[in-house]
């Protein structure tokens, strides 16, 4: 007997997810078109570490332009206005660009983590076409992955929609989910721990703790903001797959309610990505602010940084 269809819509939920959809957006936005302003037009020297950082940036305007449409789906009691196929499209670029997001944040705390660790490995020394190559990979391999979102039989089940019925695509996409934030999470811990070890035994001098301070910091911003923007949707998807075969519906609409919004909080690494950049480079640092006293009728400040080249601290 197949389980119940448990399609009761929450419009309080559906208004909050929606709400935060457009924030992340205006928010994400704003900070991602800051940041590749800086690399197009500011930054002067191209390591494989800022290819990296750049293709981030890519992946998270394509994620930002894809929320509008996301809020109006959810406004919308989760059907799609603008056809079935839109549909399809816009379910595939959220995958893609949530999984080469976080692909590329693994690629920049691993890059790190061998030039520290290891600086005499041949890896350390990509040229940048190498490095383009690599990017060029990593895009192709989450197209590969991702496509399966454009084969979702109902435009009105999403990734964590109240459908009751079991198909491949839906099963992958959990499948892929759950391998998107588990092997990146643990690169992740491993190569910032590891790090984070390495410098506390090399900058023990009193005069070199603010480098320290400023590499735990970004580390520890890398940890949190994947901690925060993954974790909670993470767990989310896997209560509501152990969930499937239950026969309550009172508490799969719970669960689904819940992967909705802790869904949503994905978006949030467009806006948090930014913090990432002020932390690995002054030159980002200094756009920011920029922008931040322009905004606030300051005026620009007085003097820019003088060399705008990539940082490998």
């Amino acid at each position: 007997m197949p389980p119940p269809n448990c399609s009761e819509h929450s419009v309080a939920v559906e208004v909050a997810v929606a709400s935060l959809l457009v924030l992340e957006c205006g928010l994400g936005l704003l900070g991602n078109a800051v940041a590749l302003w800086t690399f197009l037009f500011q930054l002067k020297v191209w390591k494989p570490h800022a290819i990296y950082l750049f293709n981030l940036v890519v992946a998270d305007l394509l994620l930002t332009l894809c929320l509008p449409f996301l809020a109006a789906f959810f406004l919308r009691h989760k059907t799609c206005s603008f056809g079935h196929v839109s549909c399809k499209i816009l379910l595939f670029l959220w995958s893609l660009s949530r999984g080469v997001g976080v692909a590329f944040l693994t690629a920049v705390a691993l890059d790190r983590y061998l030039r520290v660790g290891h600086p005499r490995l041949k890896v350390n020394f990509l040229t940048p076409r190498a490095a383009k190559g690599i990017s060029g990979l990593i895009w192709l391999l989450m197209m590969v992955l991702s496509h399966q979102s454009l084969l979702v039989p109902e435009a009105e089940c999403p990734g964590s929609g109240p459908c009751a019925g079991v198909s491949f695509s839906r099963t992958w996409q959990e499948v892929l989910s759950f391998i998107q934030f588990i092997l990146p999470f643990g690169l992740i811990l491993f190569c910032n721990a590891g790090i984070i070890r390495i410098l506390q035994k090399r900058l023990r001098d009193p005069d070199k703790q603010p480098k320290l301070q400023r590499a735990r910091a970004l580390l520890a911003t890398v940890v949190v903001l994947f901690a925060l923007c993954f974790l909670p949707s993470f767990l989310a998807q896997v209560l509501l797959a152990a969930s499937r075969g239950s026969g309550s519906c009172r508490v799969r609409r719970a669960l689904v309610h819940t992967s909705d919004v802790t869904s949503s909080l994905t978006g949030l690494q467009s806006v948090l990505n930014p913090v990432v950049y002020c932390f690995s480079n002054p030159t980002f640092r200094h756009s920011y602010r920029k922008v931040l006293f322009t905004l606030r009728g300051r005026g620009q400040e007085t003097q820019a940084p003088g060399d705008l080249r990539d940082s490998d601290s």
